[in-house]
Formats: C-alpha cells, sequence, structure tokens
C-alpha cells in the first residue's frame, strides 16, 4: 500500500500544471482568500489541502507566505494602475473618511472615493486605508490625506469629503481645503451622523422610561422559559417568533428597534409572563407603553432616513436636504402640552437647530442639481439667493460649453469668437432650468441629466461634479466593517500592510476597478 501511494505522489510530480496554469490556478486561490475574507493560513489547513487534492492532484498549494506575497505584490501592481485610472476620471472626485480602533487598539485611516463617470453611474471603492499612528489631531489627519490625495495625482479633481462631527475631523477639514488651495472644495458633516445627535439627545430625556424597557427584554432573554412561552404564542398562531431584542446603548438605532419589537410583543409578553409572576414586576405601566408607542412612531422617520442615507449607490446629498427639511417639519408640529414627547422633542428641536445651517450651505449646489427637489430644498429663499451661487461658480468656470450654433462660414465664426459673451449663456441656461417643471421622485436624477446633457450642458458638468458627494460618512464605517473582519480575532498577528492589501485589492476587484 505504502508503495502504491509514493507511485501516485510520483506521478502527480511527474504531471505538474504547466507554470502558466499553476499560476492561473493559485490567483483564483488567492482571489478567493481575499473575497472570501479568509486568513492565509487557511492553505495550510488538512481539510483544504485534502479537498483541493481531490478537486485538482496535479496543483500545488501555496504556503500561506506565498500567499501573502502574492497578495501584496498584486495590490503595489493594482495600485499604480489606479493611480493612472482616477487621474483619467473625467470629472471631480468626492471622498469619505473616518478613523477606526483595531482589537489591538491600532489606529487605521480610512479613506472612499466617488465619483460619476461617463455613463453617469455612481461609482465607489476604496482609495486606501492604513496605520494611523500619533495623536489623531486635526493637523495629523489633514497630513495623512493630503500625502494620499497627493500620491494619487487628486490635486484638482478633489471636490469635496464627508467626515463625522468630531472637532478633530472637522479642523482637518479646513486645514485640507488651505493645503489644497481649492475655493470650491465641499466639507459634508456626515447627516447620519448629525441624526444619530439628534436623537440621542430626545433620548437622554427619556433615559428612565427606556431603562426600565431595557431592564424588562434583559430579564425575558435570560428566562428560557419565558422566551419559550413567547414562542409558543407564535406557534399557536402559525407565525414566526419574533425574538425580543436588546439595544446597545451607544447606537440609538438599535434602541428603537427595541422599542418597535417590545411595542409588538405587549401582548404575547403579558400573556408568558402570566405563568412567570415573580417577573410581573418588571412590566412598565399603561402609561409607559403609551410613551414607548409614540416613540416608535415618532422615531421611524430618523430610523428609515439613516438607512435611505447609507447608500453609495444613487446620490443622496440633496435627499438629505429633503430628509431634514421633513424632520424639521415634524418637530415643530404642535402636538399639545399633554404629549409624552413634549419635552424629548424640544431638545432634540435645539439640536436640530444648532447642525442644521451647517449642512444647508454644504448642500445647496446639489440640492439645486437633484433635479426632483429643487423646488422644495429652497422653500424659504427668494430665486436670486438660490441662483447667484451657481451663477458665480458658473462664471469662474467660463469658458463654459454653448450650445451648439447653425453652420456658418469660417470668417463669420471669428468674429463670434470675439464677440460673444458667455455669460447670457449661463445666465439663460440655469433660468431654463429653474423654472422647468421637477422630475417626478421617481425619476433617478443622474439618469435625468445624461438625457439632459445637450440641453444644460454647463450645469451637466455641476451635475456629474457634485451630486457624486455623499451625505453621509457610512462608506467608511462599511470599510471599518469589512477591516473588523479582516483583522479579528483569529488574525490578529497581520501586520498594517497586510490589513492594507487585503482590503483594498478585495474593494478593487469587486467594483472591478483596473
Amino acid at each position: 500500500m505504502a508503495k502504491q501511494t509514493t507511485q501516485t505522489t510520483l506521478d502527480n510530480f511527474a504531471r505538474r500544471h504547466s507554470q502558466k496554469i499553476q499560476t492561473l490556478k493559485t490567483q483564483a486561490v488567492v482571489e478567493w482568500i481575499v473575497l472570501d475574507i479568509q486568513p492565509f493560513k487557511v492553505v495550510e489547513g488538512e481539510a483544504f489541502r485534502k479537498m483541493i487534492l481531490e478537486l485538482d492532484p496535479y496543483y500545488v498549494i501555496p504556503t500561506r507566505n506565498t500567499v501573502k506575497g502574492i497578495i501584496k505584490k498584486a495590490f503595489e501592481k493594482r495600485r499604480t494602475s489606479i493611480k493612472e485610472f482616477v487621474k483619467n476620471i473625467s470629472g471631480k472626485i468626492s471622498f469619505t473618511t473616518d478613523i477606526w480602533s483595531s482589537l489591538k487598539t491600532e489606529g487605521f485611516l480610512g479613506i472612499t472615493i466617488h465619483y460619476v463617470d461617463e455613463n453617469w453611474i455612481l461609482k465607489h471603492f476604496t482609495l486606501d486605508i492604513f496605520r494611523f499612528k500619533g495623536s489623531h489631531t486635526g493637523q495629523a489627519i489633514a497630513d495623512e490625506i493630503y500625502k494620499i490625495i497627493v500620491d494619487f495625482g487628486l490635486e484638482t479633481k478633489a471636490m469635496a469629503i464627508t467626515t463625522d462631527n468630531g472637532s478633530n475631523m472637522v479642523a482637518s477639514t479646513n486645514i485640507l481645503k488651505e493645503k489644497l488651495s481649492l475655493d470650491n472644495f465641499v466639507h459634508c458633516r456626515c447627516v447620519a451622523h448629525i441624526l444619530n445627535l439628534i436623537v440621542a439627545t430626545g433620548l437622554e430625556i427619556l433615559k428612565t422610561p427606556i431603562k426600565k424597557l431595557r431592564k424588562l427584554i434583559t430579564v425575558i432573554r435570560k428566562s428560557t422559559k419565558v422566551l419559550e412561552e413567547l414562542e409558543n404564542l407564535f406557534v399557536i398562531e402559525e407565525k414566526q417568533f419574533l425574538r425580543p431584542i436588546l439595544d446597545c446603548k451607544t447606537r440609538w438605532n438599535s434602541t428603537y428597534q427595541m422599542i418597535n419589537r417590545a411595542c409588538f410583543l405587549k401582548e404575547y409578553i403579558q400573556m408568558a409572563l402570566v405563568r412567570s409572576p415573580n417577573l410581573s414586576s418588571y412590566f412598565p405601566e399603561e402609561n409607559e407603553w403609551e410613551l414607548y408607542k409614540d416613540l416608535d412612531e415618532f422615531l421611524e422617520q430618523f430610523y428609515d432616513a439613516t438607512t435611505t442615507l447609507s447608500s453609495q449607490t444613487y446620490p443622496t446629498i440633496a435627499h438629505s436636504r429633503i430628509i431634514l427639511l421633513a424632520i424639521k417639519k415634524d418637530l415643530e408640529t404642535s402636538r399639545g402640552d399633554e404629549s409624552l414627547l413634549k419635552d424629548a422633542i424640544n431638545a432634540m428641536k435645539t439640536k436640530y437647530n444648532e447642525y442644521y445651517k451647517k449642512l444647508e450651505s454644504s448642500s445647496h449646489i446639489s440640492a439645486f442639481l437633484d433635479p426632483r427637489y429643487k423646488r422644495y430644498c429652497f422653500s424659504e429663499m427668494q430665486d436670486n439667493e438660490i441662483i447667484s451661487p451657481i451663477q458665480k461658480l458658473l462664471e469662474k468656470q467660463l469658458p463654459v460649453t454653448s450650445i451648439v450654433p447653425k453652420k456658418t462660414s469660417s470668417f463669420l465664426q471669428r468674429l463670434k469668437v470675439q464677440t460673444t459673451n458667455s455669460l447670457p449663456i449661463v445666465d439663460n441656461e440655469i433660468n431654463k432650468y429653474w423654472n422647468a417643471t421637477d422630475a417626478d421622485e421617481s425619476v433617478k436624477p443622474l439618469e435625468w441629466w445624461k438625457t439632459h446633457s445637450s440641453e444644460y450642458p454647463n450645469l451637466a458638468k455641476l451635475a456629474r461634479d457634485y451630486l457624486s458627494i455623499q451625505a453621509s460618512s457610512v462608506p467608511c464605517e462599511q470599510l471599518f466593517s469589512i477591516a473588523g473582519q479582516v483583522l479579528c480575532k483569529s488574525r490578529n498577528r497581520l501586520t498594517g500592510e497586510s490589513v492594507r492589501a487585503c482590503i483594498c485589492l478585495r474593494s478593487w476587484i469587486l467594483e472591478n476597478i483596473n
């Protein structure tokens, strides 16, 4: 038997794949490791090697060090290609950025890039993520971001950056703007983060009844008996069991989910507690349940808004303004002195007013360029106030594109070039667009601009640039979610460079960026 096994091994060695096929198969294995966030050591696992041997006995499985080396080389090679790729993007580019700490409390700074391509499709990918050592001051953050922008040759293409509302992030964007020497560079504060601050302010006012509900849910989730009673009630009604949700105190949306689920389960919980009278003391009073119900209905709009603004596949900056204006209207709606949420809503209104003015100016141009919302976004402004920033911006960017004239003789054309004033063209185009009927809400703004780019050529250029701006820094949060999987407990020995290579490569492969 031993002799037969040895002979089989020798046969396999003699019939190995050619170098070209071996390389292609190894690339496939490496891509699987990167995309599925597998540890490098998976290639040395006994079960993995046995499986590969069964699938292809002539393939030579690489070692973990070989895999690591291939990933680093692939990262460097593709990064060089991406430097050329981003330089050839026709319009401007927007960024999101944030800082994350790993399980080993190592700081990482991430940057995502967003742009509208030649087909009017909003694209995005991870530009970079790297170890960020030292104090996270505004100056240090700005220096690192500027270094990356210069490294990719994007100094003149940088349009905007979206960050959270941390004082160091706000300071860094001001410094970055000075470094780039770009008058029109936009800093957009993360709207999702602002919504979080607004809601957190209201929940702080209501912390006592929320704490009581949290205690009830904690007790239920720890009681196997009560959970089984709840599940049985669902079985009787032939419904899928919905388990009570316990929130994370630092994430208001999970508190909303806890309240929402608790309101739905109220009657089921009452019935389940009949057989556990010792737990009945944790059940809130009826007036408290009324408060939970009101709060559930009130917070739903904030929850939906945060979800909507988390998208990276369509423009959200103008939509964020619509959301904020609708929320403002709701906050200002009188609910009477008897409202259980009166104090919480008053506190939220104050916090809202603190931030809205900061968001209003940064989203002005983007909101104007969304054909669905342009009339709704400026309800409290005069036409000249609305149009003036657009006029000034286009005048700075002269020469502008004019509508193609009828064919004339070359002699007359020379005189027209000398005497034509572009400003009336700009004014006429802006006024025509402003006075046109708003597009239907179901219309996709980028598709609208693709269709109307010849009708409004100068505004179309602005739309390509400004509609790439992200309303939230969620893209970076999602990037760090991936980073947490890459640098998990079983992979906490990965170096910063390996983490960088794996995460960037994964994004570039998934988004098909070559």
